[in-house]
């Protein structure tokens, strides 16, 4: 382990670890409050979510018996783990919740910090940045929430780009150690909010979508979310935070350091911090596609709508079974055969109607080829 925490292979020269004001030791707290965040999900979820679906959307319409303390107790002992319409709700719910909370707090702590205004002062003076309790707590509750995410993954609904999703909580979770680790604190909370800010857009539009008194403002908040995803993650984030990295982080960091260097020169973390902050705007992109797909579907009449599953739809579970049993017993009526009057009684048992149901079709078919209005014929005695 001395091999590998050697400081030239970690920072600049000359630098050693004790001069460094983040410790990595810190970030055995992030782990620590990943249990309890999924836990405060669940409560959250359970009172404050439920709640507003109950009053606010019909993810509970099909139960008319319901109660709201019904539906809390449901969510609370297991509902979290279901695959129904209300689970993806709360899942919103709770995501726009904390990146609400996330950005703005955030943006409480770094309102007057340098490196907001001017991306280079997170290289001026590197690596001896000192990290406020305000950014210390900052750092470690994100890199929590991402770990959080990670765990309840195991009972979230899956989408078609789960695997991805995946990928960008690792790379998040590496960028925010790695940076931790060699006091990259700036440019991390500069990636954490303007992260945030799309995300809390990309969440309460769906929540708008889902709101049974809100329909009008879904392609209102979409056009909101996609104005802020293009400007933080696809402007801002490449030309503002990678450019800086990549052209002026270098000569800051060590005169003679070379981010591009094939020969791998030490110090490597930097390199690699650089590289992840590469692969996570390729993320950006792929999902930038995805985005314009909904975009599309939009300009040509639709409602935005999330693409990425084909079950991210509108009904539970309880709803879809409801709608495919009155769907088969439709069908049955339309496929039902009239049989003679000798096998009329074989006709009443196979699709349990009256008596009369039979008779009373073919005598009305009957009057209109005629044009004649025919008595009722009694019910057959056995």
């Amino acid at each position: 382990m001395s091999y590998f925490w050697h400081e030239p292979y970690w920072l600049p020269r000359n630098v050693t670890w004790p001069e460094i004001p983040s410790k990595f030791a810190d970030l055995l707290v992030p782990i620590y409050l990943a249990i309890p965040l999924v836990i405060i999900r669940i409560l959250w979820e359970s009172t404050v979510g439920v709640t507003y679906l109950y009053f606010r959307t019909n993810a509970y319409a099909s139960r008319k018996n319901i109660t709201l303390l019904g539906c809390m107790w449901e969510h609370l002992t297991g509902g979290f783990a279901s695959l129904s319409r209300a689970k993806k709700i709360l899942e919103c719910f709770w995501r726009f919740s904390y990146y609400t909370f996330a950005f703005l707090y955030g943006l409480y702590v770094m309102i007057d910090a340098s490196w907001l205004y001017d991306v280079k002062q997170c290289w001026i003076g590197y690596p001896f940045h000192p990290v406020p309790d305000t950014i210390w707590w900052y750092y470690m509750i994100e890199t929590g929430f991402y770990y959080s995410l990670l765990i309840a993954s195991s009972f979230d609904v899956r989408r078609s780009d789960f695997w991805q999703l995946m990928v960008h909580h690792v790379i998040t979770i590496f960028l925010l150690s790695s940076s931790w680790t060699i006091n990259f604190v700036r440019v991390g909370t500069l990636i954490l909010l303007s992260h945030d800010i799309s995300d809390v857009f990309l969440e309460g539009g769906k929540l708008v979508r889902y709101d049974a008194h809100n329909k009008n403002m879904t392609n209102f908040m979409f056009v909101l979310f996609f104005t802020s995803w293009v400007l933080t993650r696809l402007i801002y984030y490449p030309f503002i935070v990678i450019r800086s990295a990549v052209t002026e982080a270098a000569a800051l960091i060590q005169p003679d350091y070379v981010i591009w260097d094939l020969g791998l020169s030490p110090p490597y973390a930097p390199r690699l911090i650089v590289f992840a902050l590469i692969a996570l705007f390729f993320l950006h992109i792929f999902w930038t596609f995805i985005i314009l797909r909904i975009a599309y579907r939009t300009t040509t009449g639709g409602q935005a709508k999330d693409v990425r599953s084909d079950s991210d739809s509108d009904y539970d579970e309880e709803e879809m079974a409801r709608r495919e049993k009155r769907r088969l017993l439709k069908k049955k009526k339309k496929n039902k055969v009239t049989f003679g009057k000798g096998k009329l009684e074989n006709s009443r048992n196979l699709f349990q109607v009256s008596p009369s149901t039979d008779d009373d079709d073919e005598e009305e078919e009957e009057a209109k080829n005629d044009g004649k209005a025919r008595h009722r014929r009694a019910p057959r005695k056995e």
